[in-house]
């Protein structure tokens, strides 16, 4: 199968939800979905990161929902943390969200995140119809 040459024709191949001026909430290609997810704005630095985890994760799942999949349909999930001490806290919710389903591949590590009171962040890429 041979892709078309003209960008048009390209744009029409991917599907975009919540298009925004920097980013769209989420995009699907070809059977895949991609999205990142934060919790919920605006961000609250006094919440643990069980409880930034928890609202990150419900955010997720309605994502997931929006663009036709589903947590059982996760192919990959990259979890940022800005502190690694959290590693445990996010975890205990992470494991909790992922029981009784085959759990996707991930990766875990620590960088600033673009909001002081951000403690979680994650890229999801999932199965979409």
């Amino acid at each position: 199968m041979s892709l078309p040459n003209d960008s048009a024709a390209l744009a029409d191949l991917v599907t975009r939800l919540g298009i925004g001026q920097r980013a769209s909430l989420a995009t699907a290609h070809n059977g895949t979905g991609y999205f990142a997810v934060t919790p919920q704005a605006p961000y609250d630095a006094s919440l643990s990161v069980t409880e930034q985890t928890a609202q990150l994760l419900a955010k997720a799942e309605a994502r997931l929902a929006e663009i036709g999949s589903g947590k059982n349909k996760l192919l990959f999930v990259a979890i940022i943390l800005a502190d690694m001490a959290g590693y445990a806290e996010m975890n205990s919710v992470w494991d909790g969200w992922v029981s009784g389903i085959n759990p996707p591949a991930r990766a875990c590590f620590g960088a600033a995140l673009a909001n002081p009171a951000l403690k979680v962040e994650m890229i999801m890429v999932c199965a979409v119809p």
